[in-house]
Parts: C-alpha cells; structure tokens; sequence
C-alpha cells in the first residue's frame, strides 16, 4: 500500500478515535456487546468478503462474466477490460469495468459485488441503530432486490442506472455507469465554502423531488444517503443508485430523515437550515410531507450522528483498502 494511502488510513482512524469520543457511552457498549456477542459471524463475513474481492480482483473474472452474458455486451472488445475498483460502498464491493468497442469507441460499466459483510451490516445495523430491520438480509436476497426494484422504479419513470446484466449465482451485476456528481460531493463542497450557490440549492431541492417521485411510485428506499445519489446536470435529475433495501414497506418518513440527517451532518450553520428547506420543498412540490414522522426520525438519529460520520470517513475508502490495512496493522 503506497504512503499516501497510508496517511489518508492514519487519518481515518484519528477520525475514528474523535466520532468515539463524541458517541454516548450507552452506544458504544451496545456497539461492543452486539460485535463481542456475534464476533464469529462477523470475523466468518469478512473472511469471505476478502475471498470473494480477492477473486474480483483479478481481470479473469471478468472476462468469464462478460463471456457468460455476451449478448448483453455486443459489440465490445473483451480482452481489453480494465478493471478499477471504487471507494463509497460497504456492504458491496464496487467497481468500474473500461471496455473499448470493436469500433474503436470508449465504453463504461459500474459493477456491484455483493459481498458477505453487507449481510451482516443488514442483519445486526438495527440492534446498535434506528436503522430499519428490512427483510432481506442475506446476500442473495439483497441481490434480488436490487435487480427487481432497479426495473420496477425504470418502469415508474423514476431515475435509476439502468441493469446491463445480472448474474444470480454469483451475485453480481453491472448496471450503466453515470457520469455526474454524487450529492455528497455537492455537500461537502458546501460545507468547504460555507455557503450554498443558486444552483447547488436546485440540486437540493431535486433531491427532494426525486425522493417524492419515489414515494409516490409506490417505495421506500430506506438507505438514503447522499451519497447514493448522482446528480446529472445535463439532465437536471438526481439519480438513485443504491436500491438493495428497496421495499414497499412505508418508510417515506425514515427516507426524509435518514437523507436530512446526513445534511446537517455535513454542513454549518445556518446552511444547513436553508438546505433543509430547499430539500423540503422540493418534495412538497410532488407530495405532501409527515411532518411529525420525520422529526421523529431525526430524534432517533441524533445519538447516533457520531457513528453516521464514521459511516462517511470509511465511505472514502474500498472494501480492499479497509481490509488490506485490517490485516496488515500492527
């Protein structure tokens, strides 16, 4: 691992060391009891993680993928796949796949790797959290509804990266890669700058309409990061990426809150008031808002805005680089 990374790691963990500081002690005991009580299943999940990315890794598995759904990649030179992994998931290993056309031209792919360790994120998240206990925790079933509720909210009209192709056994699928911004990056820029211009309060607001096209379509999403969101400028839309926890459960509220949580997480005052607003009435214009539902979120998620951090500062790194430097700390 070169220094660089090395120091963005010593960071990461100076981080970490400042968000354990601030976390409520009732917290953090219930954090060590849940990884001490199912310390095996866990140490077992990222065993077979590292396995599996392992395996990913390699150009090989690739080529076999691309040879599997070849009618879905017509048209591509595969003996010249790239393949580059990327920082931003936890419970999936992400990836970009560069392919050049037989005509010479430029093609790119994003690829989930669903891995072990995002099943037991899913599984034991809500006995440490607020966060909702969704009823598919395993890999497969993750897996299955990603590829489901990627088609069911295309057909509503709602943007979503299109699926390419899917493999069941393996768990794996590519969907198109989209070229934008991740909200996140939008926030952080923000927050860096210490005021919001005209146009990053229209991506908010967006944001904000998008979120009600969803739920007006029928879903929750449940895991609404920022950064599972991709703004297009080109397109004025905000695109949602990350749909494993997709359900038809009513968690609109959750959905609201889980989203502003992470907004006042990353942006000063009174920014982050004026953000709130824009993201609110961006739904409202779509839909009308709980208002005392999503308050109610944000209370269950106020003592556990420390560990959201932490969630933020391993977002910056890939699954292999957390568990490269797991292995190779002293």
């Amino acid at each position: 691992m070169h220094s660089g990374m090395r120091s963005r790691l010593r960071g990461l963990r100076g981080r970490l060391w400042e968000n354990a500081r601030r976390t409520s002690p009732r917290l953090l005991l219930k954090i060590f009891l849940c990884v001490t009580i199912f310390l095996p299943w866990l140490a077992a999940a990222l065993v077979l993680t590292w396995i599996k990315m392992a395996r990913w890794r390699k150009r090989s598995a690739g080529l076999d993928f691309l040879t599997r759904h070849s009618l879905a990649f017509q048209g591509l030179d595969f003996q010249s796949l790239r393949v580059e992994s990327k920082s931003g998931g936890l419970s999936n290993a992400n990836q970009i796949w560069h392919l050049t056309g037989l005509d010479g031209r430029q093609v790119t792919y994003f690829v989930k790797v669903f891995v072990a360790a995002g099943s037991f994120w899913a599984r034991h998240l809500p006995d440490v959290s607020p966060f909702p206990r969704v009823y598919g925790q395993k890999t497969h079933e993750r897996f299955t509804v990603d590829v489901v509720s990627r088609v069911q909210l295309a057909d509503e009209g709602v943007p979503v990266p299109k699926l390419v192709a899917f493999d069941a056994v393996e768990k794996v699928m590519v969907i198109e890669y989209l070229t934008g911004e991740s909200v996140d990056e939008i926030l952080k820029r923000i927050q860096e700058r210490g005021r919001m211009e005209p146009h990053e309060a229209d991506v908010i607001r967006q944001c904000g309409q998008g979120l009600a096209a969803v739920h007006k379509a029928g879903f929750s999403l449940i895991d609404t990061q920022p950064v599972n969101c991709i703004w297009r400028s080109e397109e004025k839309k905000v695109y949602f990426t990350d749909l494993e926890f997709c359900t038809r459960e009513d968690r609109r509220s959750w959905d609201v809150g889980f989203f502003l949580c992470f907004v006042m997480i990353r942006l000063p005052e009174p920014v982050k008031r004026e953000a709130r607003e824009f993201f609110l009435l961006g739904y409202e214009n779509t839909r009308a808002l709980n208002h005392e539902g999503i308050a109610e979120a944000g209370r269950s998620l106020a003592e556990f805005m420390p560990v959201l951090k932490t969630i933020l500062d391993f977002r910056q790194f890939t699954p292999e680089e957390l568990l490269d430097e797991l292995v190779s700390a002293p």
